[in-house]
């Protein structure tokens, strides 16, 4: 009971901090502009973190049911919404965030499903202002309750059709438990492995922004370029590693990381399968477009059982606060 009289007041507190915040006409009033109003444009802020990082977010209202938010238009961190707003007051409304898992929540207006709590004013066409009340999604320290003014991007085209927000449900993550019967041993199987992948982006929260088949892009000839996973046998005296190169993974356009290595990842046997284990890291890569991007939280398990490589793999790229998942299949030798 407290805690929802708290969560009442600190909406209402945040409402009269945007009402403050929206452009007054030269009698005083309040110019009341309707949400419709800012479909379709792209609008810029900065957010400084408490960990030094100055974050770029971008928003994006495309109609009145879906939303896109770049944590930052430097990396790799578009997320796409489901949302529904309602309107408080003058030039001033709530907005109700859902991810792609929730978005029967967001028709049916269950606000116990949002992922993300926004309060919006509208200063001008050119000017709006969010603050961020309620994260059940993001856990960025420096966002939650803090006043973001963003301003339109008046060289970037209106934009009034969202993409597809790409969401399978059959898709699904796997465990491999390596048994505590395990040894160290060498790599033995193949130096690489042709297959599929498909991938999942983890909203911080139990659940997932995205699903789908993943993809290694097309080469310069336009050729699909199919998925491999590299593996080097790198034995020490001491204990079984093994160097892997992940496959290139194209996931939008804009954001494709090309194949990267990891080392030191660990290598084990037990009952004749052979088992991959990497706790967690840091990798540098690189991006299509030849910028460098760090694989943040990086860790790596996988087997190879009858032949068959199973790898799954989970990092965040750049300053995306979300994991993307990966989970390679090879095919049958």
């Amino acid at each position: 009971m407290k805690k929802n009289i708290f969560i009442k007041m600190l909406t209402a507190l945040s409402v009269m901090c945007l009402m403050a915040s929206c452009s007054e006409d030269d009698a005083g009033e309040l110019t009341d502009y309707d949400i419709s109003e800012i479909y379709g444009y792209t609008y810029y802020g900065t957010i400084n973190a408490s960990s030094g990082n100055t974050l770029t977010p971008a928003l994006i209202l495309y109609n009145d049911n879906r939303c896109d938010w770049n944590m930052s238009v430097h990396g790799m961190n578009n997320n796409q919404f489901y949302y529904f707003a309602v309107k408080n007051s003058t030039a001033n409304y709530t907005m109700y965030w859902f991810s792609a898992e929730n978005a029967a929540a967001c028709a049916q207006q269950d606000t116990s499903q949002a992922s993300m709590t926004v309060q919006l004013g509208i200063n001008s066409l050119s000017e709006v202002v969010i603050l961020l009340t309620s994260d059940d999604l993001t856990n960025v320290s420096g966002m939650t309750n803090t006043r973001v003014p963003m301003t339109k991007q008046n060289d970037i085209e209106q934009n009034t059709e969202p993409t597809e927000i790409e969401y399978d449900e059959e898709v699904e993550d796997v465990t491999i438990t390596i048994p505590d019967t395990a040894v160290s041993a060498r790599w033995t199987g193949s130096s690489s492995y042709t297959g599929t992948f498909v991938y999942m982006v983890e909203d911080g929260n139990g659940g997932y922004l995205a699903k789908g088949e993943g993809s290694s892009g097309t080469d310069s000839e336009g050729n699909e370029i199919t998925p491999l996973v590299e593996i080097e046998d790198t034995n020490s005296t001491t204990e079984g590693t093994a160097a892997i190169t992940l496959p290139r993974f194209a996931y939008t356009e804009e954001m494709t990381i090309e194949a990267f290595e990891m080392t030191g990842v660990q290598v084990s046997e037990d009952s004749g399968i052979l088992y991959l284990y990497l706790p967690s890291t840091s990798v540098e890569g690189q991006k299509a477009d030849g910028t460098t991007i760090t694989m943040n939280e990086l860790t790596v398990s996988g087997k190879l059982e009858n032949g068959i490589l199973t790898l799954r793999s989970s990092f965040k790229p750049g300053k995306m606060p979300f994991a993307i998942v990966q989970v390679f299949t090879s095919q049958s030798e």
